[in-house]
């Protein structure tokens, strides 16, 4: 929503000049619909050009994306019920010395999951976290320029 697509010379592919991924065109069976695919990615992402703008094609990645929204979720937060479970089930004397151990272990399991989730996230949507942080910072500089 923030590049534009460019073409790269000497390549049947173009890419965006804002996140750097490559996309190829391609058309349809009956040559009345022209898709582009992301291509440097392990997901099948899509657009269908209906003749003013590129709009999403993934009507089974979407369906497929609520499931493993519902499953990455569910990774936080069963490892961390359990564990903070324990820790109100089973609670420690207040003069052991480490009686603070467990529910930092109850922080540690929810933050540890939730790293785990957001770095798999990241791999797959291949979110251009520095891109967007270079266009906060171009944006901020330009307002600040002006004033």
């Amino acid at each position: 929503m923030r590049g534009a697509i460019t073409p790269m010379p000497m390549m049947e592919s173009v890419a965006c000049d804002f996140c750097n991924h490559i996309f190829v065109l391609e058309q349809s069976d009956d040559q009345r619909q022209q898709f582009m695919k992301m291509a440097d990615t392990i997901s099948t992402l899509r657009w269908v050009w209906t003749g003013r703008r590129w709009e999403n094609a993934n009507a089974v990645q979407v369906y497929t994306s609520r499931w493993l929204s519902a499953l990455g979720i569910l990774l936080v937060i069963v490892p961390t019920a359990i564990a903070t479970a324990a820790v109100y089930l089973f609670p420690t004397e207040p003069d052991v010395p480490l009686a603070w151990f467990p529910k930092f272990w109850a922080i540690a399991t929810f933050c540890g999951h939730l790293f785990v989730l957001l770095s798999i996230t990241r791999d797959y949507t291949q979110f251009p976290i520095q891109a967007y942080w270079r266009s906060i910072l171009r944006s901020l500089s330009q307002r600040f320029a002006l004033k």
